[in-house]
C-alpha cells in the first residue's frame, strides 16, 4: 500500500469535514490506520482571574466537538477512526503528533477564501507543513482526490528529486498516469537581452524533464513531460487543472519550522491559489 498511516486534522469547518471524509476514502481504498486530530489553545493565565471554573473544559470543547463528528462519519462507513484532542500551538502539535505515529501523510482542508484570504496561507496550514517531517495533503473544499492522475512539477533540484521519487511510486504501486512539468520562467525582457542565454536554460530544463519522463518510463510508470514557459506558479496551476481531476505533487524545502512555507513563492502561491489537491513532498 502507498502510505500505512494518515492522520486528518479536524476542527468545525466544513473545509475540514471535507478533507475528512477525503481522509477516511484514501483510509478505506488502502487499508491504512486514520487518526483525527484537533487541537484546543492551551490557557497560561491564572485561572482564579478567569471567573469559569472549567477554563481547560471550555477550550477543549469546539476540539471535542470536531473529533465527535469526525468519530461519526467514520461511524457511518463503517471504517475504524481513533481520535485524539492535543492542546498547544496547533503545527506544532499536528506535526509533533505525526512525528508519534510515524504518519506518512497528513491531510488538511483548506478553506475557498476571497482573493485577500488567499493572498495570506493559513498559518496552521504553513505551520503544519514548516514543522511537518510527514508529507502533507492540502484538499480545498470541493475537490476531488483522484490519485489515479498525478502532476508532478520539478525543477532538477534534490528536493524535486525526492517528491519525484515520491510521485513515481504512488503511480507504481497505483498504476496512475503521471504528468511531469517544469517550467521556464524568465521575463521577456531577459529573452529579447540575452537570447543565447534563454536558449541554454531552456535546454537545461528540458533536460530535466526529459530525465524524469525517462525514469519514470525505466520504472514501468505511464509518464509524459511537458515543458511550460511564463510564470512559473500560474503556469503550474492552470496546466493542472486542464487535465482534469487529479493531484498535483509539489517539494517542500524540508522542515523549516517557521510560520512561512519557505519552500519557494511557487509553492506556498499554488497551495493559497489552487482548487485541486496538493501533495507536499518533504525532503
Amino acid at each position: 500500500m502507498p502510505f500505512k498511516r494518515l492522520l486528518a486534522s479536524v476542527d468545525e469547518s466544513p473545509a475540514s469535514l471535507h478533507a475528512l471524509r477525503a481522509a477516511l476514502d484514501l483510509a478505506g481504498e488502502h487499508g491504512a490506520a486514520l487518526t483525527a486530530v484537533a487541537v484546543a489553545p492551551p490557557y497560561q493565565g491564572d485561572l482564579r482571574l478567569v471567573g469559569v471554573s472549567d477554563i481547560r473544559g471550555v477550550l477543549r470543547k469546539p476540539c471535542e466537538q470536531a473529533l465527535e463528528a469526525a468519530a461519526g462519519e467514520a461511524a457511518r462507513r463503517g471504517l475504524p477512526l481513533a481520535t485524539t484532542c492535543e492542546e498547544g500551538e496547533p503545527g506544532q502539535a499536528i506535526a509533533d503528533l505525526a512525528d508519534s505515529l510515524s504518519a506518512d501523510l497528513i491531510v488538511m482542508g483548506r478553506r475557498n477564501t476571497s482573493t485577500m484570504g488567499r493572498l495570506l496561507l493559513g498559518s496552521v496550514t504553513a505551520r503544519t507543513i514548516g514543522f511537518s517531517r510527514a508529507d502533507v495533503l492540502i484538499v480545498p473544499e470541493g475537490a476531488a482526490v483522484n490519485l489515479r492522475r498525478l502532476v508532478l512539477a520539478t525543477d532538477g533540484s534534490r528536493f524535486a528529486l525526492e517528491a519525484a521519487r515520491k510521485a513515481m511510486d504512488l503511480a507504481w504501486r497505483l498504476d496512475s498516469s503521471l504528468d511531469v512539468v517544469t517550467v521556464v520562467d524568465l521575463p521577456n525582457e531577459y529573452l529579447a537581452l540575452a537570447p543565447q542565454a534563454s536558449a541554454e536554460l531552456t535546454a537545461q530544463a528540458r533536460a530535466v524533464l526529459n530525465e524524469a519522463v525517462s525514469l519514470a518510463h525505466a520504472l514501468g510508470v505511464s509518464a509524459r513531460g511537458t515543458l511550460l514557459e511564463g510564470n512559473a506558479a500560474e503556469a503550474i496551476l492552470e496546466h493542472a487543472r486542464q487535465g482534469g481531476p487529479g493531484v498535483l505533487i509539489l517539494a517542500s524545502h524540508g522542515r523549516t519550522g517557521l510560520r512561512r512555507l519557505l519552500m519557494g513563492g511557487v509553492v506556498e502561491w499554488i497551495v493559497a491559489h489552487t482548487d485541486m489537491p496538493v501533495w507536499i513532498t518533504k525532503g
